[in-house]
């Protein structure tokens, strides 16, 4: 997974439906992009993730992906909730390599589903699973 720095703040409360289909309500800075997590040094760091690893398949993200990372009860939990995944795991990078696994799962899943099957909250993230990668030839 490809990820970037950027910089902990306290998250605003904005609603899911307000924020574009990937990022945050906030802008990532330019030029932070990096090959490794940073030293996790608190309670709550965000990260920009540009690419999920498929199996032995690498797939770029159409958009920033904002990753939530924090630590509670002894557990490093990575989370976006425009796409509704969450992460778990015994280190950030670990919890953000969950979270992959999750966002692949709910990738397959969406791309698969007819448009006459979903309702409600569904429909929105059909949508954003369907474009969710570039999709290479």
């Amino acid at each position: 997974m490809t990820f970037a720095t950027y910089h902990a703040h306290h998250a605003r409360d904005v609603a899911r439906e307000a924020v574009s289909a990937f990022t945050s309500s906030a802008h990532f800075p330019e030029g932070t992009a990096q090959e490794h997590i940073p030293a996790f040094g608190g309670r709550n760091l965000f990260a920009p993730i540009w690419s999920v690893t498929d199996k032995a398949k690498q797939r770029q993200v159409s958009k920033p992906i904002k990753v939530h990372i924090y630590f509670e009860d002894d557990v490093f939990f990575a989370e976006n909730d425009t796409l509704v995944v969450v992460g778990t795991g015994s280190s950030p990078t670990e919890a953000i390599d969950d979270l992959g696994k999750h966002i692949i799962h709910f990738y397959q899943y969406y791309k698969k589903l007819s448009w006459n099957k979903v309702t409600g909250d569904a429909v929105r993230l059909k949508k954003i699973y369907e474009t969710l990668f570039v999709e290479t030839k």
